[in-house]
């Protein structure tokens, strides 16, 4: 065969081979770049980087922004079709948007399965369409594909003093009856409301709401949060715990909240996991070490306690050019000695084996009550790209009845008034 015919059969080999070598699916990547949250959230993750250079020969670059930044750089990207992050962590609110917006790959065919040593709620928080609850009316044919894996198990969980009552409360009663026993005017408040308005407020409320029986949306995005149990719910939060409660509470963030209970300052509230060893416990701070104990959220009405999830999760951005790599970098995370180094250095893992690991519990005393509340299981917030503005009504009603602003029937009927013409605006069949 002539010299020009080989190069006419030769060269085009060579273009595909040069092109497969580099393709996304090869899993072959010198650097990984992840978005990460600026806080204790990654922490356990900037951790890890140096040990998976040094097993896996990949360098970890790890780009942080804070809460609000991060998630507006990812929606910028996103719609820049931008493939500068491989991996990016979202917190699991945000999963309604960059799922309706097609944003993030599906990590079932790059390898990554369903592990029964991590709880089920971790895999259906992280798939989209959601598994359970309402689905928003424009994502119901699509397929559910797993577009995140939990990288901080989160779930809202309570704490008391077991230094001022040597057993907690089981239900939200007794949280009421031991607040007022508990509550002395100036030195000690009966419960630490955390009353900011917007996102703050919700995420004290929520799993009262929840465990109370109410609830914002029932199965078909019908608002329910005027009904009988949810407006009984708001009266316990802004009558009852406000009588017991430290002073303007509507002025309570969670950094605030945590400062009450490490002076000795308060019997009990909810609490994040993220808040106990950084702020609750600091060493460097706390007035209450040994003193604090850790349990899932009371029961309420429903006959159950409700925690909320807050999960960080790891998603692969469909426009990353090292989609196979990326998916690795999971996988490799996901391996159980790596969760335990991960857990010894400030990370808060997903495996129910290692958060009951004996050796992390003098370290991480809220370990084992966030496995069981991981199997509880708990809820994620309602699964709607509408969300955040949801979020704001009921914080700025709830907040404004906290400070006298409104009655506990004007905050539920006029927060529930505003989320239905939402919705509606929205396309959601509410009524």
């Amino acid at each position: 065969m002539k010299l020009r015919t080989w190069l006419a059969v030769l060269v085009p080999i060579a273009l595909v081979a040069s092109a497969c070598s580099s393709s996304p699916s090869s899993g072959t990547a010198s650097k990984l770049t992840i978005a990460a949250v600026q806080g204790v959230e990654d922490a356990g993750l900037k951790a890890l980087a140096p040990m998976y250079k040094q097993q896996k020969g990949v360098d970890l670059q790890i780009v942080e922004a804070p809460y609000d930044d991060l998630y507006s750089k990812l929606v910028n990207a996103f719609k820049a079709n931008d493939s500068t992050y491989d991996l990016i962590m979202m917190d699991d609110p945000w999963m309604p948007k960059f799922g309706t917006d097609g944003s993030l790959s599906d990590l079932g065919p790059l390898g990554i399965t369903q592990d029964p040593d991590i709880a089920q709620v971790v895999w259906d928080v992280g798939t989209w369409p959601p598994p359970r609850g309402p689905v928003p009316p424009s994502e119901k044919s699509k397929p559910k594909q797993l577009l995140g894996v939990t990288i901080v198990g989160n779930v809202e969980m309570f704490m008391y003093r077991n230094d001022l009552t040597p057993k907690g409360p089981a239900t939200y009663d007794e949280v009421l009856a031991n607040a007022k026993t508990q509550n002395k005017q100036g030195s000690v408040a009966g419960y630490i409301i955390r009353g900011k308005a917007t996102n703050p407020v919700v995420a004290d409320f929520l799993p009262i709401l929840w465990s109370q029986g109410g609830d914002v949306f029932d199965e078909n995005w019908n608002v329910v949060l005027d009904n009988d149990a949810s407006k009984a719910a708001i009266n316990f939060l802004v009558n009852d715990l406000k009588a017991v409660a430290q002073t303007d509470p509507g002025g309570t963030d969670a950094s605030d909240r945590d400062k009450i209970m490490a002076n000795g300052q308060g019997y009990q509230s909810s609490v994040w996991p993220g808040e106990i060893n950084t702020a609750v416990l600091d060493p460097a701070v706390t007035k209450v070490a040994g003193k604090v104990t850790f349990i899932p959220i009371p029961a309420g009405k429903s006959g159950k306690g409700v925690g909320m999830m807050g999960n960080w999760l790891l998603g692969i951005p469909k426009a990353s050019k090292n989609q196979q790599a990326a998916a690795d970098f999971i996988k490799w995370m996901l391996q159980k000695d790596t969760q335990m180094t991960y857990a010894q250095n400030k990370g808060i893992p997903s495996r129910t084996s290692v958060l009951k690991d004996a050796s992390l519990t003098t370290a991480n005393p809220y370990f084992p009550v966030l496995a069981d509340a991981l199997q509880a299981p708990p809820n994620w917030r309602p699964r709607t790209d509408q969300w955040n503005a949801v979020e704001t009504i009921i914080g700025t009603h709830l907040n404004k009845a906290l400070t006298g602003g409104e009655t506990a029937d004007q905050a539920a009927t006029g927060a529930a008034g505003e989320i239905r013409t939402l919705m509606k605006g929205a396309g959601y069949p509410t009524q």
